[in-house]
């Protein structure tokens, strides 16, 4: 497993109705949080982590939605949790969450 899930696609599709390309950016972003977060991922370190997504995952929505793109380093404090591709592809797989 080593690229994006097809469930992404879904929550590109819902980000493309925001204003401009840095709102649809975080639109997506947002969704993808909120769905780490009903599964509990990286729950166990706070209640609220700060997600760092995999670098597929990031040029893929930037290449969607690629004006004024700035590229930020990642944060690296105590309560980053760092998402795979194996946890994105877990995602799809569960019935509990919906985009």
């Amino acid at each position: 497993m080593h690229s994006v899930p097809e469930w992404v696609a879904q929550v590109l599709f819902q980000a493309s109705r925001s204003r401009n390309d840095k709102n649809r950016r975080r639109k997506a972003y947002r969704l993808i949080r909120n769905r780490l977060q009903d599964s509990r991922i990286g729950i166990q370190k706070t209640e609220y982590p700060t997600y760092v997504f995999p670098e597929e995952l990031k040029q893929l929505i930037r290449s969607v939605f690629p004006t004024d793109v700035c590229d930020y380093p990642d944060p690296s404090h105590s309560l980053v949790v760092q998402v795979t591709l194996e946890d994105l592809h877990q995602l799809g797989t569960d019935n509990k969450t919906k985009v």
